[in-house]
């Protein structure tokens, strides 16, 4: 059933990308503790102030280096954001152990099902403070560990992040991505549970006051998620999104969004990747989007590998835009930097 779903609706998370204050220490740091490769074969997955480094063939990660130093964090297995990672209940011994080895706090295993599903989790974080999570579910989705890293870690299992209404952000995320939230006794009032349809979860919890490690703070612009849709689904996707939510005024003299912070809406913005910044010279529009609570998306476009989207080659703006204008007959407007 994995291919009978609505269009638009939402299968996995391809990447995220964290602040940190360090990349060389934050690369290092991941390589020893996921065992993760930089990604797209380049020798060090940089691209000018983004580090890239891929977990699995259908998933990455990165880290923007923060202009400023970074928020205090609220503290280990608290803060949020905070990503999960997929891995086996049976190896959950040998995870422990070399996440002392190389002086990673960490809690210890806890057996949970109050995020919507059912397995045992292992908190722990980065040199800078960003709140990961190894997840091991009673039941594996499939392709789950499909091209794990060598030390056996799978896919990203799920996303937290923060809200001040999760009604808002649930009708949020069914207008706009076709999810809808999970409904169970065992979930607390605060949580909201979106599952994706490969197994992960896009989760929020109700919170009060921010962490301030989000995109729409403005100085991590590049800290965001990335959502897998069908390919076919891509630009349908963004049409309804632009039709129905503002753009966020972007000065090119400051090369800065204008405002930042909660109490801007909803929105999309303009995306700092080639294409991304093409598109925008080109309708206006951007294609990262937030959410009411300064967390930063954008939409991948997913070809089935072996006819299921359980295994996917991703694409982004950067390979449907220039098939867009070809279908157009148009050429690429030329990039008005910064």
């Amino acid at each position: 059933m994995l291919e009978d779903q609505r269009p638009g609706t939402v299968y996995w998370i391809d990447h995220y990308v964290v602040g940190s204050d360090d990349l060389d220490r934050w690369a290092d740091f991941q390589i020893k503790v996921l065992g993760t490769r930089p990604h797209g074969g380049g020798p060090e997955g940089r691209r000018g102030f983004i580090l890239f480094q891929d977990i699995t063939p259908c998933c990455h990660h990165g880290a923007m280096h923060s202009p400023d130093p970074l928020p205090r964090g609220a503290g280990l297995g608290n803060g949020l954001p905070r990503y999960g990672l997929f891995i086996r209940q049976q190896d959950i011994e040998q995870h422990l152990r070399r996440l002392d080895q190389h002086g990673v706090p960490h809690l210890d295993p806890v057996r949970t099902s109050t995020e919507g599903d059912t397995g045992i989790s292992i908190a722990w974080q980065d040199p800078d403070g960003n709140q990961f999570e190894f997840w091991a579910p009673d039941q594996l989705p499939d392709g789950a560990m499909a091209g794990c890293t060598s030390l056996g870690v799978g896919r990203i299992s799920h996303g937290v992040f923060e809200s001040r209404n999760l009604q808002r952000t649930a009708e949020h995320f069914a207008r706009f991505c076709t999810l809808e939230p999970m409904t169970s006794p065992d979930l607390p009032a605060n949580i909201l549970v979106l599952p994706l349809v490969g197994g992960a979860r896009i989760i929020f919890k109700q919170v009060e006051t921010f962490g301030q490690r989000t995109g729409g703070w403005g100085k991590l612009h590049a800290a965001h998620a990335a959502l897998v849709v069908r390919d076919e689904d891509f630009w349908p996707s963004y049409d309804r999104m632009w039709a129905e939510v503002p753009e966020w005024e972007y000065g090119r003299e400051r090369g800065a969004f204008v405002g930042a912070g909660p109490d801007l809406p909803a929105r999309t913005a303009r995306h700092g990747s080639p294409a991304g910044v093409q598109w925008f010279d080109l309708r206006g529009r951007g294609d990262d989007w937030y959410d009411w609570d300064t967390n930063c998306f954008h939409f991948v476009g997913g070809e089935p590998r072996g006819g299921s989207l359980v295994e996917y080659e991703p694409h982004t703006m950067d390979w449907h835009f220039p098939r867009y204008l070809e279908a157009q007959g148009a050429a690429a407007p030329q990039s008005q930097r910064p």
